[in-house]
């Protein structure tokens, strides 16, 4: 039903994109996977009408549509959710599902997530009050108010609770069944098994392969997309801990409009430590960032913490400023300006030599330091906040999930970067709705909800009863 034809796109000397075919056939689930910058968002982008290819075309029932129209996408029957929430903060939800599809009202939403088995916000709340996993939520509803014929979820599984997910698949399958074509861009390669009939892979703007799900497995497919893992991404052992807290929570506790949104959070994170909180989003783990990181303030408790570097699970609208360069992007830490300016004047090519090296090592591409950061792609977008919050030498990170969206390498690269953190003597507080990566990383873990917190036992590390504390089943 849809078809791209040698799609190609190139931005400077980067080709994202290099002469690619992908088709999807009508009543299918058609998995795109690919490592970060391998040129998905972009293809998806292209599909949608919202980056005009340099060369190629795209036919929806051997119809020619028009390039760089998002209308003429969305007229024909393609609407798309992607990984970066793209609402209106100020707006309500119900006034942005108005700005929606021809269904998008508060009801329908509604009766959606109701098959979907989450809840809307309540009435009234303003986008900017919604935790991100609820704003990927609206998105969806948006989306499916259109009625599409081509649905296209970039990541849409990566803010979702592990209750919801298997609820998500199988939505996924309905919408199949009704004739709805839907194209899943993920890493999640035992998700995309489960759920694809079809896969395509993307490596460096080329297309490695396309098959039968049922044809392939996920070493094969981990092995097309970024080539053998070598030693150095594999996950690394627990540590231990010792010393004095590098960062204290004391009773901290939020009241905000007559409701607890934080009870007496405690806890303290050592030297050489990583503390891991789990829970589904909404649950606090967001507001409990904000007071960490001294934006907001807490209606009775303290922080105690040395020098603090925080890596926000939001990199687009918390973390970066997308029209700066890169490398202006590095100096918005304090510690970084500091060593980088004299007189109040940033000393221009240091801060550049040293953004090029950060670059290197981080392994972000495009690496010209002049850029934009909105010239890379969610993955290498994470990994510069990664890089920026590792170069201001703190001596604790808060990390709030800072590996949502990247895909195998670049996963194992920002969990070796945290634990060599902790290695050396940094304290780290990893806020996380992953649960193999909370297991995998942290030497003790806490479950949040509703504002507050659980230790969790030492004979209660395994997926199945975490995912049953995450749920409030505490008791």
């Amino acid at each position: 039903m849809l078809r791209a034809r040698s799609i190609t796109r190139r931005f400077g000397a980067t080709i994202a994109l290099d002469a690619v075919d992908f088709e999807v056939a009508p009543g299918e689930i058609h998995a795109l996977l690919g490592e970060n910058g391998a040129g998905k968002t972009t293809l998806m982008r292209v599909l949608v009408g919202a980056t005009r290819p340099d060369a190629g075309s795209v036919t929806l029932d051997d119809i020619a549509l028009r390039p760089g129209s998002p209308r003429d996408a969305l007229d024909a029957g393609i609407a798309a959710v992607h990984q970066s929430p793209m609402l209106f903060e100020r707006f309500t939800w119900e006034e942005n599902l108005a700005l929606g599809g021809r269904s998008s009202t508060a009801d329908a939403a509604r009766e959606r997530a109701a098959r979907l088995g989450f809840e809307l916000p309540a009435p009234g709340t303003l986008v900017e009050q919604c935790a991100l996993a609820e704003r990927v939520r609206l998105e969806l509803m948006m989306a499916l108010g259109f009625e599409p014929r081509v649905l296209i979820l970039d990541e849409p599984t990566g803010v979702l609770a592990p209750s919801e997910v298997a609820a998500f698949l199988a939505l996924l399958r309905a919408l199949r069944d009704e004739g709805r074509s839907v194209i899943l861009v993920t890493h999640k390669l035992d998700e995309a098994l489960a759920v694809a009939d079809r896969v395509t892979v993307l490596r460096r703007g080329r297309v490695m392969a396309s098959m039968a799900a049922s044809e392939t497995g996920a070493a094969e497919l981990a092995r097309l997309m970024i080539g053998e893992l070598s030693p150095t991404h594999e996950m690394p052992s627990h540590l231990g801990h010792a010393g004095s807290a590098q960062l204290e929570l004391v009773d901290v506790t939020l009241n905000e409009h007559g409701r607890c949104i934080l009870d007496h959070v405690a806890l303290a994170v050592a030297p050489g430590e990583i503390v891991g909180i789990a829970g589904v989003e909404g649950n606090g783990q967001a507001e409990l960032v904000e007071i960490i990181a001294g934006v907001r303030r807490p209606t009775a408790g303290a922080v105690r913490t040395r020098r603090l570097a925080i890596i926000s699970q939001d990199r687009d609208l918390d973390g970066l400023v997308l029209p700066l360069a890169i490398w202006e992007n590095l100096m918005l830490s304090r510690p970084l300006v500091k060593r980088f300016s004299r007189a109040g004047w940033i000393r221009r090519a240091g801060a550049m030599r040293f953004a090029g090296v950060l670059l290197e090592r981080f392994s972000i591409r495009p690496s010209d330091p002049n850029l934009p950061a909105s010239a890379l792609s969610g993955g290498n977008r994470q990994r510069l906040a990664v890089a920026r919050a590792l170069a201001s030498e703190p001596h604790a990170i808060v990390a709030h999930n800072p590996c949502r969206g990247l895909d195998l390498a670049a996963t194992a690269e920002v969990c070796r970067a945290l634990t060599g953190f902790a290695a050396q003597g940094g304290a780290v507080l990893l806020i996380s709705s992953d649960l193999d990566e909370l297991l995998a990383l942290s030497t003790r873990i806490y479950v949040m909800n509703a504002g507050r917190i659980r230790a969790l036992g030492a004979d209660e590390r395994e997926p199945e009863r975490l995912g049953i504390l995450m749920a409030g089943k505490w008791r």
